[in-house]
């Protein structure tokens, strides 16, 4: 009976954790708070508390997608791509095309 309530407990738990989503609230908050002006200093406890959620969403990357985080860890500061040269318009009218009798097509 014990493990029964255990486990109905956890699933409730775990129901309720899923629908207040509160690492999807902590996280824009703390992005909403460093987008504001004045943003925080290091003086204040706001934005120590702002760290420790974004150090929180970087190790919740590197544990679910290690490969892509480190690779766009690695390129954010690549150059964009060439870009191909842009199409050459010619504005010139045509000469007119005749036929091999010499009128007009």
């Amino acid at each position: 009976m014990i493990v029964l309530l255990a486990a109905t407990a956890a699933l409730a738990g775990g129901y309720f954790l899923g629908r207040w989503e509160p690492a999807r609230r902590a996280s824009n908050w703390a992005h909403w708070r460093e987008l504001r002006h004045p943003r925080p200093t290091r003086r204040q406890p706001v934005w120590w508390v702002m760290q420790a959620v974004f150090l929180c969403e970087v190790v919740v990357l590197l544990a679910t997608r290690p490969r892509q985080t480190v690779h766009a860890w690695r390129h954010r500061h690549d150059p964009p791509p060439a870009r191909s040269a842009a199409p050459a318009l010619n504005f010139s009218p045509r000469p007119r095309q005749t036929g091999n009798d010499g009128s007009k097509a």
